[in-house]
């Protein structure tokens, strides 16, 4: 799967205000897969894992549109960005897939927020594009 680093400054970004939980997921019997009540943590660092919801503007075929995307940080907090006020990533990354039904699926991480103490790993410079 193809991993794409993004400069978060360069890319804006608005927080919608909507924090969730990333669960642990298990596989079933029938070979399906469902979400735990036990929230997922970050490999690395062992710290807890939130999805922030953020709004942003792509251009696709010289259509411009807002779409929306869940970004997952480690934090030992739960992060509270403000609804609608700009927020920006340290490590922003995107992994894109193609599903079984030939649809691309993007799948946005980061190492933490800018500005918000106690999160994830610290950037790595020279990483963004």
């Amino acid at each position: 799967m193809p991993s794409y680093a993004v400069d978060s400054t360069k890319q804006p970004m608005i927080a919608t205000g909507v924090v969730g939980v990333v669960p642990v997921w298990v596989e079933r019997p029938d070979g399906g897969r469902r979400p735990t009540d036990e929230q997922a943590r970050d490999e690395d660092t062992g710290m807890p894992l939130w999805t922030v919801e953020v709004m942003y503007q792509q251009t696709l075929f010289n259509r411009v549109s807002s779409v929306t995307a869940m970004v997952t940080v480690p934090s030992v907090q739960e992060p509270k960005p403000a609804m609608l006020t700009p927020i920006t990533f340290e490590g922003l990354r995107v992994d894109v897939r193609l599903t079984k039904a030939k649809q691309l699926i993007e799948s946005w991480s980061a190492d933490g927020l800018v500005g918000t103490p106690a999160t994830g790993r610290a950037s790595k410079t020279g990483e963004a594009a």
